[in-house]
Protein backbone atom coordinates (compact mmCIF):
# COMPACT_ATOMS: atom_id res chain seq x y z
CA UNK A 1 0.00 0.00 0.00
CA UNK A 2 3.10 2.37 0.71
CA UNK A 3 4.15 2.08 -3.23
CA UNK A 4 0.30 3.36 -4.03
CA UNK A 5 0.69 6.03 -1.97
CA UNK A 6 3.69 7.86 -2.72
CA UNK A 7 3.24 7.13 -6.48
CA UNK A 8 0.46 9.36 -6.10
CA UNK A 9 1.54 11.68 -4.15
CA UNK A 10 4.43 11.93 -6.85
CA UNK A 11 1.54 11.85 -9.37
CA UNK A 12 -0.51 14.50 -7.95
CA UNK A 13 3.03 16.35 -7.09
CA UNK A 14 4.12 16.38 -11.25
CA UNK A 15 0.54 17.61 -12.05
CA UNK A 16 0.66 20.77 -9.98
CA UNK A 17 3.88 20.91 -11.30
CA UNK A 18 2.88 20.72 -15.01
CA UNK A 19 0.03 23.26 -14.28
CA UNK A 20 2.43 25.80 -12.94
CA UNK A 21 4.76 25.26 -15.59
CA UNK A 22 1.89 25.53 -17.99
CA UNK A 23 0.58 28.88 -16.36
CA UNK A 24 4.04 30.19 -16.50
CA UNK A 25 4.60 29.81 -20.38
CA UNK A 26 1.32 31.34 -20.87
CA UNK A 27 2.26 34.59 -18.79
CA UNK A 28 5.46 34.36 -20.75
CA UNK A 29 3.52 34.30 -23.95
CA UNK A 30 1.30 37.03 -22.91
CA UNK A 31 4.28 39.32 -22.25
CA UNK A 32 5.99 38.56 -25.19
CA UNK A 33 2.45 39.31 -27.09
CA UNK A 34 1.75 42.36 -25.15
CA UNK A 35 5.33 43.51 -26.30
CA UNK A 36 4.79 42.56 -29.93
CA UNK A 37 1.25 44.85 -29.61
CA UNK A 38 3.11 47.64 -28.16
CA UNK A 39 6.17 47.65 -30.99
CA UNK A 40 3.16 46.95 -34.01
CA UNK A 41 1.19 50.08 -32.49
CA UNK A 42 4.34 52.46 -32.04
CA UNK A 43 5.30 51.36 -35.90
CA UNK A 44 1.78 51.98 -36.19
CA UNK A 45 1.70 55.32 -35.43
CA UNK A 46 4.84 56.32 -36.86
CA UNK A 47 3.23 55.45 -40.35
CA UNK A 48 0.34 57.51 -39.77
CA UNK A 49 2.35 60.69 -39.18
CA UNK A 50 4.30 59.74 -41.94
CA UNK A 51 1.31 59.37 -44.09
CA UNK A 52 -0.60 62.37 -42.99
CA UNK A 53 3.47 64.19 -43.20
CA UNK A 54 3.10 63.36 -46.96
CA UNK A 55 -0.55 64.10 -47.57
CA UNK A 56 0.29 67.67 -46.20
CA UNK A 57 3.24 67.88 -49.01
CA UNK A 58 1.84 66.36 -51.97
CA UNK A 59 -1.46 69.26 -51.09
CA UNK A 60 1.40 71.68 -51.19
CA UNK A 61 2.80 70.59 -54.58
CA UNK A 62 -0.53 70.23 -56.25
CA UNK A 63 -1.47 74.06 -55.08
CA UNK A 64 -1.82 76.24 -57.80
CA UNK A 65 0.62 78.89 -56.77
CA UNK A 66 3.48 76.09 -56.34
CA UNK A 67 2.34 74.63 -59.72
CA UNK A 68 2.45 78.13 -60.96
CA UNK A 69 5.95 79.06 -59.13
CA UNK A 70 7.36 75.61 -60.46
CA UNK A 71 6.65 76.61 -63.98
CA UNK A 72 7.79 79.75 -63.88
CA UNK A 73 11.19 78.29 -62.58
CA UNK A 74 11.52 75.80 -65.18
CA UNK A 75 10.31 78.66 -68.17
CA UNK A 76 7.58 75.96 -69.15
CA UNK A 77 5.86 79.40 -70.52
CA UNK A 78 2.42 77.79 -68.66
CA UNK A 79 -0.34 79.78 -67.82
CA UNK A 80 -3.54 78.79 -66.36
CA UNK A 81 -6.63 79.07 -69.12
CA UNK A 82 -8.63 82.07 -68.91
CA UNK A 83 -12.36 81.97 -68.39
CA UNK A 84 -13.30 82.35 -72.17
CA UNK A 85 -11.05 79.28 -72.97
CA UNK A 86 -13.15 77.05 -70.77
CA UNK A 87 -15.82 75.11 -71.64
CA UNK A 88 -17.84 73.45 -68.98
CA UNK A 89 -19.20 70.16 -69.77
CA UNK A 90 -22.14 69.00 -67.92
CA UNK A 91 -22.59 65.14 -66.15
CA UNK A 92 -26.19 63.66 -65.46
CA UNK A 93 -26.41 62.67 -62.57
CA UNK A 94 -28.88 59.30 -61.75
CA UNK A 95 -31.96 62.08 -61.97
CA UNK A 96 -31.25 62.13 -65.88
CA UNK A 97 -32.09 58.43 -66.47
CA UNK A 98 -35.60 59.40 -64.13
CA UNK A 99 -36.59 62.93 -66.19
CA UNK A 100 -35.75 61.47 -69.63
CA UNK A 101 -36.98 58.04 -70.21
CA UNK A 102 -37.22 58.49 -74.04
CA UNK A 103 -37.72 62.48 -74.61
CA UNK A 104 -34.77 63.95 -76.40
CA UNK A 105 -34.79 67.07 -75.11
CA UNK A 106 -31.96 68.24 -73.09
CA UNK A 107 -32.10 68.31 -69.63
CA UNK A 108 -30.72 70.99 -67.33
CA UNK A 109 -27.40 69.78 -65.36
CA UNK A 110 -28.19 68.55 -61.98
CA UNK A 111 -25.91 70.67 -60.16
CA UNK A 112 -22.66 73.11 -61.22
CA UNK A 113 -20.30 70.67 -58.69
CA UNK A 114 -20.97 67.98 -60.87
CA UNK A 115 -19.26 70.43 -64.12
CA UNK A 116 -15.75 69.34 -65.85
CA UNK A 117 -13.35 71.54 -67.37
CA UNK A 118 -12.17 71.09 -70.84
CA UNK A 119 -9.78 73.94 -72.07
CA UNK A 120 -10.35 75.12 -75.56
CA UNK A 121 -7.47 75.30 -77.85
Amino acid sequence: MRGGTVGRSLLICGCIAGVGLAYVWQKNQIYRLGDEIKKRETAFSASEKRTAMLAAQLAHLKSPAQLEQRCQQHNLGLVAPHETQVVRLYEPGAEWDTQLPASTSPAKPASPRSTTRVARR
